[in-house]
């Protein structure tokens, strides 16, 4: 019984260990940290010039993801012939020059298209970028540590994030919107820098490049139809996407919240996205020591209706203090339902429809994501941010309601296990 466990830890203390992942997760921890301060600098320009939260972080946020939704179904043809490494390095020098280039483009041209525009560029190299860093890790680990570190990577580079959001605040607050510019074009060359030292242990890049890829579409299309073929990645495909337009919803509404109905600033917001990270990072590390949960089929739609309720309770709550407790709460049941959903598609489509799945996934609940941000603009518009905070729960309650028991259904019937035992 004991076996289990000590293998996971033997396997994540040897992951951590290795020199090449090491370098690896440095850069995406630095480089994520580093895309937060960004966040937040553009972000301190929508509180202080604009006033209108909710539309134009809406824009900001649908202008950086709009590259990943484009180039998606072209990312696993280009990311297979060009050398990873390289894409990765010379990725995270543009976004580094973007970085710098914005503070003076807006000191020449006052309008939000500026900003956007170059939001639209960082995130064009940020869609090369992400699918990099996953296809090279084979290339970096055996093949018994790539669970644990897409596990690590998932959840270091989510509370990196979130962590690092009361510290940009402050950097903000204190420093400036300019020198929180320049702080982010460092930490994409340090990123640059760290996957410079990669050592590949594979000859892998050399024989990816010689295959063709005269319609890089085709990978798309395979991953597409995995997905609609095989019933239970279906099903986790198409909760993932309904989560993304819930989390979409609330991000809008949750920045509206604070600055509008909690009063507070852009250090404020910050302490309270940090209040939220320390939620994620405990639910995190309970998934790490029972890592079984991880892979059950209903944990993410039961924690799904937890974080309902909680979100119900935020849109009765005036007190920046009683509204820290409830954002804790949200953030533990958040990690409960984001990381099982990475990890039941790891578990269980082949190895060689993997990455094909997860690009094709990330197309589709990419664009759910964008659609709801504009959404989500109209309903806080129309109707105040306390009743879209109010009917968000209500409708979250009911998704992990209604999907855990079609799920419960599907797992009783065993549906799952048949189905995933069954080669495409």
């Amino acid at each position: 019984m004991q076996a289990a466990p000590d293998s996971a830890r033997a396997s994540f203390r040897a992951t951590l260990r290795d020199a090449n992942f090491s370098k690896l997760l440095a850069g995406q921890v630095i480089a994520a940290f580093g895309d937060r301060i960004n966040q937040i600098a553009l972000l301190s320009i929508v509180v202080y010039v604009t006033g209108n939260i909710a539309k134009y972080s809406a824009d900001i946020m649908f202008w950086a993801i709009m590259p990943s939704v484009i180039l998606g179904p072209f990312a696993v043809g280009l990311i297979d012939r060009w050398n990873r490494q390289k894409t990765m390095i010379l990725s995270d020098a543009f976004r580094a020059i973007l970085a710098l280039s914005l503070p003076i483009l807006m000191h020449f041209f006052h309008h939000h298209y500026v900003i956007y525009s170059v939001v639209f560029l960082i995130g064009v190299f940020s869609a090369l970028f992400a699918p990099c860093r996953l296809a090279i890790l084979p290339n970096l680990l055996p093949q018994k540590l790539l669970m644990s570190a897409n596990a690590i990577s998932s959840q270091a580079g989510t509370i990196a994030s979130l962590a690092g959001m009361p510290i940009g605040g402050w950097i903000v607050e204190n420093m400036g919107r300019e020198t929180s510019f320049e702080i982010n074009a460092i930490t994409y060359l340090l990123s640059a820098f760290c996957v410079s030292r990669l050592r590949l242990i594979s000859n892998v890049e050399e024989d990816a490049r010689r295959r063709r890829y005269d319609y890089p579409i085709q990978d798309f299309k395979a991953g597409i139809q995995y997905i609609w073929r095989v019933r239970p990645i279906l099903f986790y495909v198409m909760f993932a996407g309904v989560v993304n337009c819930l989390v979409a919803i609330f991000f809008v509404s949750f920045l509206d919240y604070i600055g509008n109905i909690l009063g507070q600033t852009v250090g404020g917001i910050m302490l309270l996205f940090g209040i939220l990270a320390v939620g994620m990072g405990l639910g995190g590390l309970i998934l790490s020591k029972f890592e079984k949960w991880g892979g059950q089929f209903l944990v993410p739609m039961l924690m799904m209706g937890g974080a309902g309720v909680g979100m119900m309770v935020l849109s009765k709550i005036y007190s920046p203090w009683s509204a820290a407790a409830v954002l804790f709460a949200i953030g533990f049941c958040a990690i409960m339902v984001l990381v099982p959903l990475d990890t039941f598609l790891q578990r269980n489509v082949p190895n060689e429809l993997r990455g094909r799945v997860f690009v094709a996934r990330g197309v589709l609940i990419g664009l759910a994501f964008l659609i709801s941000l504009q959404f989500s603009k109209a309903l806080i518009y129309h109707w105040g941010v306390l009743w879209v905070l109010n009917w968000l729960g209500i409708a979250s309650l009911a998704v992990g309601v209604v999907s855990a028991a079609f799920g419960w259904s599907m797992v009783a019937s065993g549906c799952t296990k048949e189905t995933l035992s069954t080669p495409a």
